[in-house]
């Protein structure tokens, strides 16, 4: 039974820990966005056989307490824990907004489902792209 829970636990190699990580991912400039959250996101196939990786932020901006923000984390977290299963060779960077800091639990979960359904609607054609590019040189 507890090797369940370990497989299921968010690893370290999952995370986007340094700010090099987090930067080589916005400057990638895709992104989507819902009233409370936003994600920026990196196809990358060097992760196409290995688990993508998450990153958190929520700024003071947010909310004063690191209390409340690190619930907002938790909360990312454990979403993304539940559904990384769908996501392919992906780097993520979900941004909490301001609008996060007074939304109740099921408001934030809410929230998260809209943007991953955004985010899976973004892997789908990015991976059509992909696949389109290979087509052109393999072409050429």
């Amino acid at each position: 039974m507890a090797y369940q829970f370990r497989k299921q636990r968010f690893q370290r190699n999952q995370r986007i820990l340094t700010p090099a990580q987090f930067k080589f991912v916005y400057a990638n400039k895709q992104w989507g966005n819902t009233k409370m959250l936003t994600f920026n996101a990196l196809y990358d196939e060097k992760l196409k056989h290995k688990a993508s990786k998450l990153g958190v932020t929520v700024s003071k901006k947010v909310s004063k307490l690191a209390v409340r923000r690190n619930h907002i984390k938790r909360l990312i977290r454990e979403f993304y824990r539940h559904n990384q299963s769908q996501l392919k060779a992906t780097q993520v960077v979900i941004t909490a907004k301001p609008a996060a800091k007074v939304a109740s639990n099921e408001e934030i979960n809410a929230e998260l489902q809209e943007l991953w359904s955004k985010l899976m609607k973004w892997q789908r054609w990015n991976i059509k792209q992909n696949q389109k590019q290979k087509n052109r040189e393999k072409n050429q």
